[in-house]
C-alpha cells in the first residue's frame, strides 16, 4: 500500500488538487502560497499554516511569545510572497487541559504582536482539547494591492533569480539548539523570523517581477516550485550565495557547511523572485533606495532543463518535506 512517506507532502497536494472541485471565483487555487479569490471588485488572499509542538517548535527552547510570533509570521509570509496586504487572522488552538493559562496567553500575545506589526488582527477561531501537545492553526486573510498579485508561475528564460536578505540562519539556529551551542543571533532568526510584507508589496508593483515565493522549505525546494510552475529550469550559482557573518562563524566553529543551511534549511521567510534581466538593475537599485535590505542574484532561469540545479549539476536533495523527511523540523 502506498503511503504519504512514499509520495511526500507535495505529491499529496498534487493528488488532492486533482480530486477536489473548484469554483469560478477561484483565481489561484491549491498549489501557490495563497489562494486568490474573487470577492466583488477585490481579490482576497487566504493562507493557512499549522504549527505543531515537537514538529515546528519545542516549548523548552522557545518562549510562548516566540511560539506565537513564529506561527503568525509563517502565515503572514505567504501573503508577502504574493505581494499582498494582510487584514485578518483566524487562529485555532488544540492543547491538553492542564496547559498553563499563562502559556496560552503568551502564545496569543506573540501572534497578535506579529500580526499587528502589519496592521492585521485576530478576529476569531476555535479551541479544543487534545491529550498531548499544542497545535496552532493560523489562517490569514489579506487582499491584493491593486489588481495584481505575484504567483509562482510566470518566470521566463533569462530571468534573474534574486533573494532578499540572508538564508540559512534559521536552520543553523535550530542546529545550535539541538546541539546546545551558543548562537544567540542565529537562534533569534529561528524564533523571530520577519515576513517581508512591505517588500513583497513593493516588488508586486513592478511588472518586471514575474514570479515570487517565500523561502519556507529551503531555497532549492522553493525555487523548484517556481521552476515547476513555469515549466523551466533554474541554475543556482553556489559562489553567489550570500553567507551572513553569524552563519559563517558558526559553521567555522562547528565544522558545518553554510551552503547546506542556505540551500536546504528553510524557515527564513525571505523572498525569492524572478525578475526580467533587462529590468533587474533598475528594479534592484530602486529597491535598495526604498529598503535597508540587501538582495543577491543567486541564479538564472533557463530553458535548457526542467527543475533546479546547482552550478548546472543535478542535485539529490532539496529542502524539507513533512512526510518524506525522517526528522522533524525540531529534530525529534
Amino acid at each position: 500500500m502506498q503511503t504519504l512517506r512514499d509520495i511526500g507532502e507535495f505529491g499529496l497536494i498534487d493528488r488532492l488538487e486533482r480530486i477536489l472541485p473548484t469554483s469560478p471565483l477561484v483565481v489561484e487555487g491549491i498549489g501557490d502560497d495563497c489562494a486568490v479569490l474573487r470577492f466583488g471588485d477585490k481579490q482576497l488572499l487566504v493562507s493557512s499554516d499549522l504549527f505543531i509542538e515537537n514538529v515546528h517548535f519545542r516549548r523548552d527552547w522557545a518562549s510562548p511569545i516566540d511560539i506565537g510570533w513564529k506561527a503568525a509570521a509563517a502565515a503572514l509570509s505567504d501573503i508577502a510572497a504574493m505581494g499582498g496586504a494582510p487584514l485578518f487572522a483566524l487562529t485555532s488552538l488544540a492543547c491538553p487541559g492542564d496547559t498553563p493559562t499563562s502559556m496560552i496567553e503568551g502564545i496569543y500575545q506573540g501572534m497578535a504582536s506579529a500580526l499587528s506589526r502589519f496592521s492585521a488582527v485576530i478576529v476569531g477561531g476555535d479551541t479544543t482539547r487534545v491529550e498531548t501537545g499544542i497545535t496552532l492553526d493560523v489562517t490569514v486573510i489579506g487582499e491584493t494591492v491593486g489588481s495584481r498579485c505575484v504567483t509562482r508561475h510566470g518566470a521566463e528564460a533569462g530571468d534573474r533569480i534574486i533573494v532578499t536578505g540572508n538564508c540559512g540562519a534559521s536552520a543553523a539556529g535550530l542546529h545550535s539548539l539541538q546541539h546546545r551551542h551558543a548562537a544567540p543571533e542565529l537562534q533569534q532568526s529561528h524564533f523571530r523570523p520577519m515576513p517581508r510584507i512591505s517588500e513583497g508589496q513593493w516588488l508586486c508593483r513592478r511588472k518586471g517581477v514575474r514570479a515570487m515565493i517565500d523561502v519556507s522549505d529551503g531555497l532549492l525546494q522553493d525555487l523548484g516550485h517556481i521552476a515547476a510552475f513555469s515549466y523551466l529550469g533554474i541554475n543556482i550559482m553556489s559562489e553567489s550565495l550570500p553567507v551572513a557573518q553569524a552563519l559563517s562563524r558558526y559553521c567555522q566553529d562547528h565544522g558545518c557547511d553554510p551552503h547546506a543551511y542556505i540551500l536546504n534549511g528553510g524557515e527564513d521567510y525571505e523572498l525569492a523572485f524572478a525578475v526580467a534581466a533587462n529590468e533587474a538593475d533598475a528594479i534592484l537599485d530602486a529597491f535598495h533606495h526604498e529598503f535597508r535590505l540587501k538582495t543577491t542574484q543567486v541564479g538564472i532561469v533557463t530553458d535548457k532543463w526542467l527543475g533546479v540545479r546547482v552550478d548546472a549539476q543535478p542535485i539529490d536533495t532539496a529542502g524539507f518535506d513533512h512526510f518524506k523527511n525522517a526528522l522533524s523540523a525540531q529534530g525529534e
